[in-house]
């Protein structure tokens, strides 16, 4: 009678190769990087977009007649802060990950909630970095991949935030592309100090 947690050759193979990628914070930062870079290709589209939209008595009156791929610029973005925050969670837990075979995420790994991360990792940001991450959070899990989420709840667009007020968090502005390179820059120095210090 075979046993039933007892893995076949192709599975622990699998299982190992999981537990080694998944523990190697080099992986994850070099797919952060990655995701920047895609990115980075996709903001010089967006700056376009944004320069040609018409404005009246601050009202648009017109936008451009080209590929509006805001969407798909600010996921990529969520998904390389998402890869940096779970490096340096990863790293934080290498002594409980080493020498474990794992077949899936650890439950820490499988939020997406860009401020619960940031808080996690001791990251500090002011009120309009959690805002900006609160959107970006809004946008990744699901209102620039669907056209509805999970459930009618995260179609919520106000969200209260640490200092007491609700925000607005359904939409994209110019000035969330210097807040985006802040950030990025800020937490990646801050994942490969905490990596090089500690490595």
């Amino acid at each position: 009678m075979k046993q039933k947690n007892r893995l076949q050759p192709n599975q622990l193979w699998q299982a190992i190769q999981f537990s080694e990628r998944l523990i190697d914070v080099r992986l994850w930062i070099e797919k952060a990087d990655e995701l920047v870079s895609a990115a980075n290709l996709l903001e010089v589209e967006v700056l376009k977009y944004w320069s040609e939209i018409k404005v009246q008595n601050d009202r648009i009156v017109s936008i451009p007649d080209r590929k509006n791929v805001q969407e798909a610029y600010f996921l990529l973005i969520a998904y390389a802060l998402e890869n940096f925050f779970k490096a340096f969670l990863i790293h934080q837990n290498q002594k409980t990950l080493k020498g474990c075979l794992l077949k899936k995420l650890p439950e820490y790994l499988k939020k997406h909630d860009l401020v619960q991360l940031a808080s996690e990792i001791k990251f500090n940001i002011d009120v309009s970095e959690e805002e900006f991450l609160h959107r970006l959070s809004r946008f990744s899990v699901w209102a620039a991949r669907y056209p509805v989420p999970i459930d009618s709840d995260a179609l919520a667009n106000m969200k209260k935030l640490s200092d007491g007020k609700a925000y607005f968090v359904a939409y994209y502005k110019p000035q969330d592309i210097g807040i985006i390179h802040n950030i990025i820059d800020r937490l990646r120095k801050y994942v490969l100090t905490e990596i090089n210090n500690k490595g």
